[in-house]
């Protein structure tokens, strides 16, 4: 449900660059559709590895110092990548390749606390995105991510007996999330006009020490 108001928080704020590919994409020409590929390419290694691994991650990696950890050593390598490659291009001019760095990036994601948004924006810094666009670009490919995990989610919920949905509950944890979502993509953006990821990194590198130091 958080996932379905973050989700629903991101196609508003990028209903014109979402509006777009979708225009281009009826339009069946291949050179106008080259954006809706990129993301697609960016999009598959985290679809076919999440299959075969998403049971095994639940099992396994599920503890707090896991993500503790992680938090803080993905916040150092995103300050590395933010602060060594200096501003080249959009997101729109990356080539199918590049698309297919950051979506072997997005893997990472499945190690908890690495953060989905926090590893896409990390690839492509690396590759010479500027600062907006790698922001635009993480949250375009969080949108068939979320969708292929609600896909997922709702089959296993509609499946298990053992599994009770509260949807009430549910439409107000999906509300809360769009509002605060809104809210913190909108301020995100004006800070990447001015600042570096600092803050996400220095947000990162805090809330690791927090659980490591009360949880872990």
């Amino acid at each position: 449900a958080v996932h379905v108001g973050t989700l629903v928080a991101v196609i508003i704020y990028l209903r014109l660059h979402i509006l777009s590919l979708i225009m281009n994409f009826f339009t069946f020409r291949i050179n106008e559709n080259i954006n809706l590929i990129k993301i697609i390419i960016s999009t598959l290694p985290a679809i076919i590895t999440g299959y075969f691994l998403i049971d095994f991650v639940h099992t396994y990696f599920r503890d707090l110092r896991i993500v503790a950890i992680s938090s803080i050593i993905f916040a150092a390598i995103l300050f590395i990548a933010d602060h060594f490659k200096m501003k080249i291009y959009q997101w729109e001019n990356m080539t199918n390749s590049q698309a297919f760095i950051i979506g072997l990036f997005q893997i990472l994601a499945f190690i908890p606390g690495a953060s989905r948004a926090g590893v896409t924006i990390t690839g492509a810094r690396f590759l010479g995105l500027d600062r907006s666009s790698a922001a635009i670009f993480s949250m375009l490919l969080s949108i068939p991510i979320i969708l292929a995990s609600l896909a997922l989610i709702t089959i296993e919920a509609f499946s298990s007996p053992s599994i009770n949905v509260n949807l009430s509950q549910s439409i107000f944890a999906a509300t809360v999330a769009c509002v605060m979502a809104l809210i913190s993509i909108n301020i995100m953006m004006k800070l990447l006009q001015k600042t570096t990821f600092n803050f996400l990194i220095l947000y990162r590198v805090i809330l690791g020490f927090i659980i490591l130091y009360f949880y872990a």
